[in-house]
């Protein structure tokens, strides 16, 4: 413990020297965070990641560590810390923003907890409805693992975060090995159905209970705020604890498809300012990029429900890949995910593509992936100040999550806080080769008719669009394109930005666009390569361009300047 001790001390002491940035006192919030496993403070292993980091410096403006994936003994936390210290300095000389995240507060399930150090543990279980218990999931109710959280957040505020981040583990969703088939949300263990029973007024066992939440939606909805409560009361005193020690600290919640806004209000009140959030939703590879596009339109889903929160801020989408491998996903899938969340409304971006568990060096992350990032960051930070004050403007389905290939064909279709040109007319009414059609694979309908249209069938549609709208679409190709596009309007209607992402494995060829809202403006086309202005002809309600050849999965946007 004494070395322990001096290597916190010391660490510490650095950072006091060096001290916070005035962007983290005043509560700025870094455009591209950086995400890696606890691994990299590791010695050996940080000063590659440092020189790597330094290398790519325009790639990222803040980097969260991690607090590990177990329950370690609170001396491992020390320790643990006092690395992060020491790497916090160097951070803060090359002006990113030091941040961490409390990966493991319930945990996402027994196998991944196993795979670390449990020996801390000393709490209660997860517990399913039918009895099952967790070995190391653990019971949000128990006061032993709020303690130890508790001085978890405490040891990391020691030098003072720029935001500290609670993982999306502190959720409804049933834990492993509970059996997703029959589980209920929340913990059954005897705890959690003695506190409900006392709150009810009403004896239940375990078994009566599980009855009573399947079949009486009252009790479900009681059940359903009780656990939601344990949870916000545990995730309000990590955040209380780290504010009491780090004032000017940000605070932000993870969470997937299982949210609960008791939590995120928990945050705020304990942490004093608005809470930055940044859900998720799996497709981490690069196998489909079609899922990648659905999940932004997901998460647009999950913002909106958190819409109702005055005390929600900042927003930015998981952007993972996993392992943090060179074979699970290039580094133009990252850019291309950034882009299009960037596109349909998230405000900054938050990366976790660096880890040592899958066998990967640093030099794969210095040389072939934060290069590319490094280059694509401008592009991407030049789109996020020209689409400033405007919203995404689109055509709106039911559920907010469009079929891919229907969002890819050249019709803007927006989510989430957008500006509505009505519901999208019925795809069924494109004319399409139906003759041998029932071998072609799809999600439904949409998707297959999307999938064997002909290119005057989607002219057609998309004119068909238009006239849905009153005349309203802002941008209209002047030929079938397999085309994502997202156009983003100004209050008083003026065309600020329109996203373009090939989507297709062959170059789009060069294509006239129609844009409406953009008389009178120059009109400038940008790429991660560079930016050229384009000719423009027309009047003062619509103008057209002409679109440069925009490779395979290759993205852009074009600039409106009034």
């Amino acid at each position: 413990m004494g070395v322990e001790k001096n290597t916190f001390a010391c660490a510490f002491a650095v950072i006091c020297a060096v001290g916070a940035s005035r962007a983290e006192v005043a509560g700025h919030c870094p455009f591209n965070a950086l995400r890696f496993g606890f691994g990299f403070t590791a010695p050996g292993k940080w000063p590659a990641m440092r020189a790597a980091i330094e290398k790519n410096r325009a790639a990222f403006d803040e980097v969260w560590f991690s607090t590990g994936i177990s329950y370690p003994p609170l001396e491992w936390h020390r320790l643990h810390s006092g690395r992060c210290a020491a790497a916090v300095a160097d951070l803060r000389r090359l002006g990113v923003v030091p941040s961490i995240e409390i990966q493991t507060i319930i945990g996402h399930g027994d196998d991944l907890l196993a795979s670390g150090d449990c020996s801390g543990q000393t709490w209660g279980t997860w517990t399913g409805c039918d009895g099952t218990a967790a070995k190391h999931a653990a019971c949000s109710r128990d006061p032993r693992l709020a303690a130890y959280f508790v001085r978890v957040a405490e040891i990391y505020a020691e030098w003072r975060p720029g935001s500290m981040w609670i993982d999306d583990d502190v959720t409804l969703r049933n834990r492993a090995p509970m059996n997703p088939a029959r589980a209920l949300d929340g913990c059954f263990c005897d705890r959690c159905v003695s506190a409900f029973s006392a709150a009810e007024g009403k004896r239940w066992t375990r078994a009566e209970l599980e009855k009573a939440l399947r079949s009486d939606k009252q009790v479900a909805g009681r059940w359903w705020d009780f656990q939601a409560g344990s949870l916000a009361e545990l995730a309000g005193g990590i955040v209380r604890a780290a504010h009491a020690v780090s004032p000017e600290t940000r605070f932000g919640y993870q969470f997937g498809g299982t949210w609960a806004k008791q939590i995120v209000e928990a945050i705020h009140a304990a942490g004093g300012s608005p809470v930055r959030l940044r859900p998720g939703a799996g497709a981490y590879w690069d196998t489909n990029p079609f899922d990648q596009l659905e999940k932004a339109y997901y998460l647009q889903v999950l913002v909106r429900k958190y819409g109702e929160i005055g005390c929600a801020g900042e927003v930015c989408p998981e952007i993972e890949t996993c392992p943090r491998t060179f074979s699970c996903r290039t580094p133009q899938g990252v850019i291309l995910e950034a882009f299009e969340n960037l596109a349909l409304g998230m405000d900054f971006l938050s990366m976790f593509i660096a880890d040592t568990r899958g066998g990967e060096d640093v030099a794969y992350y210095a040389d072939r992936l934060f290069p590319r990032l490094a280059e694509a960051n401008g592009f991407l930070k030049a789109y996020r100040d020209a689409s400033e004050g405007a919203s995404p403007c689109g055509f709106t389905v039911p559920g907010g999550i469009p079929p891919p290939l229907v969002a890819c064909r050249g019709i803007p279709v927006a989510a989430g806080k957008c500006i509505s040109l009505g519901e999208l007319p019925d795809v069924g009414s494109i004319p399409v080769r139906t003759a041998g059609s029932g071998w072609v694979k799809g999600k439904g309908l949409h998707t297959r008719i999307m999938q064997i249209a002909a290119g005057p069938a989607l002219i057609s549609f998309a004119e068909k669009c238009d006239e849905a709208s009153g005349g309203r679409t802002p941008v209209m190709f002047g030929g079938p394109v397999m085309a994502w596009v997202m156009p983003r309007v100004a209050p008083d209607g003026a065309l600020k930005t329109v996203a373009v992402v090939n989507a297709s494995i062959d170059r789009q060829e060069p294509v006239a666009v129609k844009l409406r809202g953009a008389g009178g403006a120059r009109i400038f086309w940008r790429t991660p390569e560079g930016s050229r202005e384009l000719r423009v002809a027309g009047c003062a309600s619509a103008v057209e361009v002409e679109l440069p050849r925009i490779g395979a999965w290759q993205c852009g946007f074009i600039e409106v300047r009034h």
